[in-house]
């Protein structure tokens, strides 16, 4: 069961990657992408979630994870809404993937065939549940900000350049999560504490109505949410970690 769990999951990776492939000149309302090559560029993260699925590796679990959070609103806007007037082939199949991804890659079997496996860190027990959907959640934003701010990006703007750094910030510290540092934890709560006065002023100048404004809101809030979670329970370690080696 775990090997057909692991196929769909890299099955529903390759059709994320199609559907970026044959849309590389066209953005998410039709209009032309200036982009394309950034955009091509995502392809080499779900490749890499891929290959660490059929590996079991924690992490890329985790990846697979965002992806699916990260694509799963924005179906289910094209899908379900009429705020962008675009063919539902590709919605659809978006939906589909990201719903089957998600539903492949959660549950106590996996878990123990990937975060399970590890002899390092015990990866069981609230708080490192919290750990875990900190750095998923994350993963999602990050996926989502460097779309709209690096792929599909067509001006630059004092704003676009701080939501550029947040970014990077933030793909460090969910990084260094991954790899069991606490400094990661402190980078993406700062991270996340920036970005809600930051988001917020992206949003109000780049989202077309409020529909796509509350949208951004529903896929970032998470992230935020789980990381000043992660702050009020590690907060005492995450705050002497300089002081533990960083890890």
């Amino acid at each position: 069961m775990i090997a057909f769990r692991k196929a769909v999951a890299v099955i529903c990776l390759a059709t994320f990657s199609l559907l970026i492939v044959t849309s590389s000149g066209t953005g998410p309302l039709g209009s032309a992408a200036h982009f394309s090559i950034p955009i091509l560029l995502l392809l080499l993260p779900l490749a890499v979630a891929a290959v660490g699925i059929v590996m079991g590796v924690h992490w890329c679990r985790w990846f697979g994870l965002a992806a699916a959070l990260a694509v799963l609103p924005w179906a289910c806007a094209f899908v379900f809404t009429t705020g962008y007037a675009i063919p539902v082939i590709r919605p659809r199949l978006a939906l589909a993937a990201s719903v089957l991804l998600f539903l492949s890659l959660t549950g106590p079997g996996m878990f123990q065939h990937f975060e399970g496996r590890s002899v390092a860190v015990d990866w069981s027990g609230p708080r490192m549940i919290l750990v875990r959907w900190t750095a998923i959640c994350n993963m999602a934003s990050v996926l989502v900000l460097y779309f709209f701010v690096v792929a599909y990006n067509y001006r630059v703007e004092w704003h676009h350049l701080v939501m550029l750094l947040l970014l990077l910030a933030l793909l460090l510290g969910v990084l260094l999560v991954c790899f069991q540092k606490t400094a990661g934890l402190l980078i993406v709560a700062l991270s996340c504490l920036l970005f809600v006065p930051a988001g917020t002023y992206f949003v109000l100048h780049e989202a077309a109505f409020l529909g796509e404004a509350l949208l951004f809101a529903l896929v970032f809030l998470p992230g935020v949410g789980t990381a000043v979670a992660s702050m009020i329970v590690f907060g005492k370690p995450v705050l002497s970690f300089g002081s533990e080696g960083g890890g």
